[in-house]
């Protein structure tokens, strides 16, 4: 039985000469971490989005530590969603700090109400 390594995945950066955003083409599995806020989070739904945190772009994660910075809590466990629904990310290290997408605050997903079972 043999095994194979996934090729890890790279973000492409693409840094807008008009408005100077640097968007990130994420896919799904990505892990990225908040160098501000020490939060770090999975991509659950990929696309192209600038984000942020304490207004420093997020980055792939690297074996780096991260500081600590005030804002309000990040919490583990939590799915963020973008403004326009293109970008989710689950918290999988809690953090602090203003998570931005594309110049919008992304918002707590609610839970889905699951069917009863009678």
């Amino acid at each position: 039985m043999s095994f194979r390594r996934r090729a890890s995945r790279q973000a492409v950066l693409e840094t807008s000469k008009t408005t100077g955003e640097t968007k990130i083409n994420l896919s799904t599995g990505q892990r990225l971490v908040s160098t501000s806020g020490g939060a770090e989070f999975v991509v659950t739904k990929g696309g192209e989005a600038d984000l942020t945190c304490n207004g420093i772009p997020l980055e792939v994660k690297t074996d780096q530590s991260p500081s600590e910075a005030d804002g309000p809590d990040i919490q583990l466990g939590k799915r963020y969603q973008g403004a326009d629904e293109g970008v989710s990310l689950l918290c999988v290290k809690a953090g602090k700090g203003d998570l931005i997408c594309d110049g919008n605050v992304m918002e707590l997903q609610n839970a889905k109400k699951l069917p009863s079972s009678d």
